[in-house]
């Protein structure tokens, strides 16, 4: 369970609300980019190693270098780099991509505050 799920808790309805949104997130990409994307994330948190990239094609290696820079530096992210994602997984696809990496964000963040802890109080 996520931080976020956990800090949830006291409201059932918003947490699955919450958890439904973020599975059909996940749903929408294959299920290998969605663990590269969050694996990615939470490097940049430094809350674990990034994922190993041998073996990517290079949309997917792309897909990534974008979603590490996500919690950090969005907004040095180009609009070239952006075309390059939708270019890899389509528009619906990066639009999923895009709520993917900022879920894995706000929850690895919602971690290191020990958000759920925080809720409790």
């Amino acid at each position: 369970m996520s931080a976020v799920c956990a800090a949830l808790t006291a409201d059932p309805v918003l947490a699955s609300h919450y958890a439904d949104f973020r599975d059909k997130t996940e749903a929408a990409l294959d299920p290998a980019l969605v663990a590269l994307v969050r694996q990615a994330v939470a490097a940049a948190h430094g809350m674990g190693t990034a994922p190993d990239e041998a073996g990517l094609d290079a949309g997917t290696r792309t897909a990534i270098a974008y979603a590490r820079r996500m919690p950090f530096e969005h907004t040095a992210i180009t609009d070239a780099e952006a075309a390059a994602v939708v270019a890899h997984l389509g528009e619906a696809g990066f639009v999923a991509f895009s709520v993917l990496a900022a879920l894995a964000d706000a929850e690895c963040r919602a971690a290191l505050v020990d958000l759920p802890e925080l809720a409790r109080a």
